[in-house]
């Protein structure tokens, strides 16, 4: 039976009646449209940017191990909790209530993110049928607003009320995007001042640069300064680093 990719309970066939999303089985990843609707769509590329970089080999230490979560008891979906973002990885890092780690070292140069909602990246969503846009409706007029990367990871997703955790960049609450997982993507502080993304297994996928092909989930994707992560049903997140 097809089911909704957020997670509702619906008893309907085509469209999910509480969020609008598209209803399947297997839900694909989303690909991010071009901002001039070439065929087929694709995003536009950082200018001199190539549109795809190999992603880091997997480290052993990311490799699942069974049992729950020690902060919050959850039961593990893949390195990162879903309720609490703990990582299984370094058996550190849960984010309770808002706290936050330290800052970038005085010598290391500062990133952050700008998050704004992508109207192309929506239409994409719209042209593809994996969104209803009679219930889900683009957020005209939104804001965008700017987060500095501190501490050693940075969760991507939406607020758990039950376990009191938020993630730094925060894309739930009113008016949020309805296709973005608990912890649908983790930025992981590196040596030298730099960043890469993981996504640790997210219903809807996460893409960069405008690539077809989503990350590979559990595995650490390298960052550089104007980089575009595409997540969720018109989220973008544009690295700035100093």
């Amino acid at each position: 039976m097809p089911s909704c990719p957020s997670g509702h309970r619906t008893t309907a066939t085509d469209f999910c009646d509480v969020c609008g999303l598209r209803l399947q089985a297997h839900p694909p990843p989303p690909r991010p449209p071009a901002h001039h609707h070439p065929t087929p769509p694709t995003p536009p590329l950082a200018p001199g940017r190539a549109a795809a970089r190999p992603p880091a080999p997997r480290r052993p230490s990311d490799a699942p191990r069974g049992g729950p979560c020690p902060e919050c008891g959850t039961s593990r979906a893949g390195r990162f909790c879903e309720e609490c973002g703990f990582d299984f990885a370094s058996q550190s890092g849960s984010r309770h209530r808002g706290g936050s780690g330290a800052g970038s070292a005085p010598d290391e140069p500062r990133w952050c993110a700008v998050v704004a909602a992508d109207p192309a990246y929506y239409q994409y969503m719209v042209d593809q049928g994996m969104l209803d846009p009679d219930r889900i409706r683009f957020p005209a007029g939104g804001p965008r607003r700017r987060v500095t990367l501190r501490g050693e990871r940075v969760h991507i997703g939406r607020r758990s009320a039950s376990r009191g955790f938020t993630p730094e960049i925060d894309l739930g609450g009113p008016g949020g995007d309805p296709a973005i997982s608990h912890i649908h993507a983790v930025l992981l502080a590196r040596p030298g001042g730099t960043w890469a993304l993981l996504d640790p297994g997210s219903t809807n996928g996460t893409t960069i640069n405008g690539t077809g092909n989503p990350v590979t989930p559990n595995v650490e994707v390298p960052l550089c300064d104007s980089d575009r992560i595409y997540v969720g049903a018109w989220t973008v997140i544009i690295l700035q680093k100093g």
